[in-house]
């Protein structure tokens, strides 16, 4: 049965090691995108991986010494001598970003948050978690397996709620320290609205 794995890869080897693997035959996913800068930074041309370290590809886990001999690779993201596959919604995700070329930036991984699905533009169809910035909205996407995120800056106009409540809302607060993670103890009562 084939899967979807996460493949860690030598430094700076994500574009080796995925056309090394496509090379074999594999299907790959490499998302790749123009690193967000601040304005005084010089701007870079050069497309890097949204996840640095990483190549993911599709394959058997049964047949995985012509993944381990290909040019680059170290190892195959596992638990112990288990390999463990990426969910689909992470896959389908992944590829949404790799289609889009899209602005990203590294985010922490966020527990909680409210799941949207994007619908409209380059990004339609990518499900994420929104996460408020200074110029607008961001979705975040998670690969929980490597416990890392990247923003992406979406209109608000078109994000559509996958969660929500038709008798009442939960609006819960963060307080004024709040770094970007979602820390238990870090909020406040729950709010609860009508309508």
């Amino acid at each position: 049965m084939l899967d979807w794995f996460a493949i860690y890869v030598q430094s700076r080897h994500e574009k080796v090691a995925a056309q090394g693997l496509i090379a074999k035959g594999f299907e790959t996913c490499l998302p790749l995108s123009r690193p967000v800068r601040t304005p005084t930074a010089r701007r870079a041309t050069v497309e890097v991986p949204v996840f640095p370290g990483y190549v993911f590809c599709k394959f058997d886990s049964a047949q995985r010494a012509p993944i381990l001999r290909t040019i680059g690779i170290v190892r195959i993201i596992s638990f112990g001598k288990e390999l463990v596959p990426i969910g689909s919604d992470e896959v389908s995700a992944l590829k949404v970003l790799e289609r889009s070329h899209a602005p990203v930036e590294e985010w922490p991984l966020l527990e909680r948050g409210q799941r949207v699905r994007i619908e409209d533009g380059p990004l339609e169809g990518l499900v994420g978690i929104v996460s408020g910035s200074k110029s607008g909205l961001r979705v975040v996407v998670s690969v929980a397996l490597l416990q890392r995120s990247v923003a992406v800056e979406v209109n608000r106009a078109h994000l559509r709620p996958l969660e929500s409540n038709s008798e009442d809302r939960e609006i819960r607060v963060m307080n004024a320290d709040w770094q970007g993670n979602w820390p238990l103890g870090k909020l406040l009562p729950t709010v609860r609205t009508e309508g």
